[in-house]
């Protein structure tokens, strides 16, 4: 192996692992836009980046079970977040974790959902509740993507053992998006009152099939030229 080619090895896998590391560049607003829906964060982030906060939550903010279908979540005990990703510079894989908060005492059973863009022309003074799986009647600025449910189901009427803690990943190009963070526990367990909640967003690059084959050819290389120190 030529010198010319260790260094463009060391090179490369140098550029990668660059790529690897989050700069922390988020920032975190609190509260978000009051205008439309009430967004209690905004939270900005990059391409590579990392955002961490608490909050807190109704037990059965994301899923009443009383509630109709297409309502099922309350606006006013559930959490909203205005995520701007519009200064990212291609898509982005955006990872989401929802967890009780870090107190010792929340007994949250955290579930979320995202949508595309942020509501900051229809006011939820009066709209007490929206939809947690689909888009809101009266929410007309977002457009439903995804969801994540608990124990107690996208209804809220399921049962059986929950999860303290839930994530997901999307890729998502450049753009703003609203995640509802809420509680929906077991329907057995008749949970009330309210939870403390962690939130943390990541993003990083989306994995390029030429930037994965470089990688390895770069630590091949190096294997490569070790052993050939070695037998040497």
């Amino acid at each position: 192996m030529t010198r010319r080619t260790v260094l463009l090895t060391v090179a490369a896998v140098g550029l990668w692992l660059a790529s690897a590391t989050p700069s922390h560049a988020s920032t975190i607003t609190e509260p978000g836009p009051q205008t439309g829906a009430t967004y209690e964060f905004q939270v900005v982030m990059s391409g590579l980046d990392l955002a961490h906060y608490h909050g807190s939550v109704g037990a059965k903010s994301w899923a009443e079970p009383g509630n109709p279908v297409g309502a099922k979540g309350w606006t006013h005990t559930s959490d909203w977040t205005a995520l701007d990703l519009t200064g990212i510079s291609g898509p982005t894989l955006l990872t989401v974790e929802l967890e009780r908060g870090h107190s010792g005492t929340s007994q949250l059973f955290p579930a979320f959902s995202i949508y595309s863009g942020w509501e900051t022309a229809n006011s939820d003074s009066g709209n007490h509740t929206f939809n947690n799986t689909g888009n809101i009647s009266w929410a007309t600025n977002l457009t439903y993507l995804d969801h994540v449910a608990n124990v107690g189901g996208p209804l809220g009427t399921a049962s059986g053992t929950g999860l303290e803690a839930v994530s997901r990943q999307w890729v998502l190009g450049p753009g703003l998006y609203t995640l509802i963070y809420g509680g929906n526990p077991s329907f057995a367990l008749g949970q009330t009152g309210s939870h403390d909640f962690s939130a943390t967003l990541s993003t990083s690059p989306v994995p390029v099939p030429a930037a994965l084959w470089l990688f390895g050819s770069g630590l091949a290389g190096m294997v490569g030229l070790a052993r050939r120190r070695m037998t040497v």
